[in-house]
């Protein structure tokens, strides 16, 4: 293989790498789809959910892998190493590119939230009336989920005063509760 051709490659692999690899960063309002269809036996590593649709853990690794080693390359044959030399160089480079972005990734998955708290999720907690409820006249009640306070539409079959404590039942409709009064402790 000529060095013109392998300096092509180690440049076009820096680009294009380092290219996608920012354009993956710029969140959640840019997505650029490449569907690559891959027949591999399963390995489970931890952190890496490449069976996500959106596949987030696995692409900035194989991009940081992709940067590096076209920098790797570059570095060896800047350095006289020789087409095989500058191809180990690119290997190590690209195979740190990788560690580093699966570390970064494992941490911040670490950091991710939970997923919200569906309504359904609430049947049988309890909460606290913070408008009045009438069997005709729908009121409020308020409790905390998710890390924050949440009032919620209520209805109920017996009047329950402001300040009274209610089990939710069930879920009406798309944000309201059917709740029930709690005896006092």
């Amino acid at each position: 293989m000529s060095a013109q051709l392998l300096e092509a490659i180690f440049t076009g692999s820096a680009v294009l790498g380092t290219i996608l690899l920012l354009l993956s960063s710029l969140g959640a309002g840019f997505h650029v789809r490449l569907h690559v269809p891959v027949h591999a036996p399963r390995v489970h590593l931890p952190f890496v959910h490449v069976s996500h649709g959106d596949g987030t853990t696995g692409l900035p690794m194989v991009l940081g892998f992709l940067a590096l080693f076209g920098i790797g390359g570059l570095m060896g044959g800047a350095l006289d190493l020789g087409p095989l030399g500058a191809t180990v160089v690119a290997a190590v480079f690209g195979a740190f590119g990788s560690i580093v972005a699966f570390t970064i990734f494992a941490l911040l998955r670490r950091a991710e939230g939970t997923e919200p708290t569906t309504l359904a999720e609430l049947v049988g907690r309890r909460a606290r009336v913070s408008v009045s409820i009438a069997p005709t006249t729908p009121g409020a009640v308020t409790l905390v989920y998710d890390g924050a306070v949440q009032t919620l539409p209520a209805s109920a079959n017996a009047a329950i005063a402001r300040g009274h404590e209610v089990e939710i039942l069930a879920v009406r409709g798309v944000g309201g509760v059917i709740v029930r009064s709690l005896p006092p402790p």
